[in-house]
């Protein structure tokens, strides 16, 4: 026994070596107590791990804010990008709207309609220089006619000026328009054309003869920077953190001239190159769409500093808004965090090595060298030593321990006979036990196989919500949609009152000239009434006349007669229409009150259609969140499809782990029945012990 027991504490002191390696080696050769190894352990322990937290908690919060500066500026891309395209439909229509109007004065010159007329009197018609400058006084819109000679559309009037600041009639349509070859074909064109350097939102309306034969063409067009004008201040008010903007770069007209920019503005930018020789704007150009990193350099000296720029392409005017941040602007939070962190633990630190190498010494060092002296006196044979516990700890235990085994150690031998008999019990009951515990290690790996199962029916119905969340994805985008259309249905609503306003108020015009003209034939009546007064004057004196002549005048007094009743009749005949006139001057009067009325009314429900369309914008930005919600949760359902896979991943692992603890249960089975054996031998062992000098002494 004494041969095994020295063989094994030779196997733990050459473990106890190996172990020795590293940060524990290293205290162990430090000559201080243990209360400071303690003390210094916790200390690095925890410098470690509040280090180490800084770091990862500012990497993540870079990573986040990181993320969500860059939706910040796509989010802000996207509603700059509606706001200038929304801007330029608008006034696409009223281009559309000014050219019907423009027309409409033509319209009136004539008895008939434009294309009832022969090619000729069209084209006279179109001469007609009054109607542009009138039309242009009115409404400061530029506007253009065209006659057409041959495969050639001449201007006869315009108020649009030449290169040399001169009128631009008797010029023609350049064959770059895009407007030439649709008129050509009898259509009209809506969108963006360059003249003398300029670019303009226009709309060209043909016009032709009863035979159907383009003639001419009117054309209306506003200067593209100044009906753009407001949306693009605007969008250079708006500031993104510290150095953050946006701007405006051309990529049609004029290819890298910079429309809109907080310093750049008019200046062409396709060859700016950033700190590494990178050309961004030239690479803005060529992808239109997108996300690009690049450094600049703020001033003379300065270190480089990293930028993001996202920019989208607005079809039609051929234009890329782009929004522009610092990168590590979103940073600062996180290193400013990190930075705290770090500080409060090295401020932490002594503090913290303090508090524990003293609380440690009155608590462990202390009572540790009490318990040394009593376990060195045992050691040397002493079991008179007085141990006096005096805590309820782990040291207490410690001392309790070795006064118990003081106690004890004179019944040991004694006691290693009934407890070799006891172990041999407990062997058989041992076997008993891990018999029965295999049977439930079956059991239990039923059950596990089982609970997969039902976590793959959940992984399932997990994969389900993940495809119907894809779907509520898809309705809100599709919800978003119908806002932008009933958003661009109530524009066309706010025009539709527009035109029905002008056509009012034309409508009121041609009332009052009604009733100019109803006064004028008051006028008339009046002159007839004095002719008829004239003739029956006349006819009285002819009548004198024809009495005087005796019988030879008979017949002519017949006719006097007749010219006086025909006079008279005249006078209650114009009586009649000037009680007419006055009716249809009253009616025309109230027709005008009534017309004011109406106007009022356009106006107002002209003013409510523009509240309906802020409010339809509200409406708008709101879907554009539900969208962004829905694919939060679209994410997040599809989060927890991969950490149901996870799971199960995980119980089917269990599964296998399982069937490894029934194989090992049963290994313990056996070697169980082989500890019984030892019981056994260890029994016949002990047997042969002298305990005292009485050999009949049973202990």
């Amino acid at each position: 026994m004494s041969h095994l027991f020295k063989f094994k504490r030779q196997e733990e002191a050459e473990y106890s070596a190996t172990r020795e390696s590293g940060l524990t080696a290293w205290l162990h050769k430090l000559h201080v107590g243990v209360a400071m190894k303690l003390g210094l352990m916790l200390v690095a322990c925890i410098g470690v791990l509040l280090v180490g937290a800084s770091f990862l908690l500012s990497n993540y919060l870079s990573t986040q804010l990181e993320s969500n500066a860059l939706e910040v500026l796509r989010s802000n891309t996207r509603i700059f990008h509606n706001n200038i395209l929304t801007e330029y439909k608008r006034v696409t229509r009223d281009a559309e709207r000014y050219s019907n109007v423009y027309i409409n004065n033509y319209q009136n010159m004539s008895s008939v309609p434009l294309h009832s007329m022969d090619a000729e009197p069209l084209k006279a018609l179109l001469n007609d220089k009054s109607i542009n400058a009138h039309f242009t006084e009115l409404t400061s819109v530029f506007a253009s006619t065209f006659v057409r000679e041959g495969d050639q559309f001449v201007r006869v009037s315009t108020s649009l000026q030449g290169k040399e600041g001169r009128i631009a009639t008797s010029t023609v349509l350049s064959h770059d328009n895009p407007a030439l070859a649709e008129l050509a074909r009898n259509k009209p064109f809506t969108g963006v054309v360059v003249l003398y350097g300029k670019q303009f939102i226009s709309h060209y309306e043909p016009i032709a003869d009863k035979y159907g034969q383009v003639v001419g063409a009117v054309a209306i067009g506003f200067d593209v920077k100044l009906a753009l004008q407001p949306v693009i201040k605007e969008l250079l008010a708006v500031h993104i953190g510290e150095g953050g903007y946006a701007y405006v770069l051309d990529a049609g007209f004029n290819p890298g001239h910079m429309v809109a920019h907080p310093t750049l503005a008019n200046q062409n930018v396709e060859n700016i190159t950033d700190a590494h020789g990178y050309k961004r704007y030239a690479d803005i150009l060529a992808r239109k769409n997108g996300t690009i990193y690049y450094e600049t350099v703020s001033g003379y000296g300065a270190a480089p500093r990293k930028r993001v720029s996202v920019f989208e392409h607005i079809e039609g005017i051929n234009w890329i808004i782009a929004t522009t941040s610092y990168v590590d602007d979103v940073a600062k939070s996180s290193n400013l965090v990190r930075n705290s962190l770090l500080l409060f633990s090295v401020l932490l630190m002594p503090v913290i090595l303090l508090l524990i190498a003293g609380t440690s010494r009155i608590l462990i060092s202390r009572r540790l060298n009490n318990v040394l002296k009593v376990s060195q006196s045992i050691a040397q044979g002493d079991l008179s030593v007085d141990v006096h516990v005096d805590h309820n700890d782990e040291i207490g235990d410690l001392l309790s321990a070795n006064e118990k085994m003081r106690a004890s150690l004179h019944a040991l031998v004694g006691e290693v006979v009934s407890h070799a008999h006891h172990v041999h019990e407990a062997a058989l009951n041992i076997t008993e036990a891990v018999d029965g515990q295999a049977s439930t290690s079956v059991e239990t790996s039923s059950s596990v196989a089982e609970i997969t199962s039902t976590m793959e029916e959940l992984s399932a119905s997990s994969t389900q919500i993940a495809e119907h969340s894809r779907a509520v994805v898809d309705i809100a985008n599709v919800t978003l949609e119908d806002c932008n259309k009933g958003s661009d249905s109530m524009g066309e609503l706010l025009t539709r009152m527009a035109d029905i306003d002008s056509d009012n108020q034309q409508s009121m015009r041609e009332i009052m000239m009604l009733g100019n003209k109803s006064k004028e034939i008051s006028r008339v009546m009046v002159i007839i009434n004095n002719v008829a007064d004239q003739t029956k004057l006349i006819a009285f004196n002819a009548a004198l006349e024809a009495s005087s002549a005796g019988e030879s005048g008979k017949r002519f007094s017949v006719v006097a007669a007749e010219i006086r009743r025909l006079a008279d009749s005249v006078t209650e005949s114009t009586f009649e229409i000037e009680n007419k006139i006055s009716e249809i001057q009253n009616s025309i009067n109230r027709l005008v009150l009534n017309a004011e009325k109406g106007s009022n009314s356009i106006k107002a429900g002209t003013k409510a259609c523009k509240v309906s369309a802020d409010r339809l914008h509200d409406i708008v930005a709101t879907a554009e969140q539900t969208s962004t919600a829905a694919m939060q949760i679209s994410l997040s359902t599809q989060q927890q499809k991969t950490a149901s896979n996870q799971v199960v991943m995980a119980l089917r692992e269990i599964v296998v782990a399982s069937n490894y603890t029934s194989q090992s249960i049963k290994d313990i089975l056996s070697i169980s029945q082989d500890m019984t054996q030892l019981s056994k031998e260890l029994n016949q062992a002990t047997g042969s012990f002298k305990l005292t000098d009485n050999p009949d002494d049973p202990t």
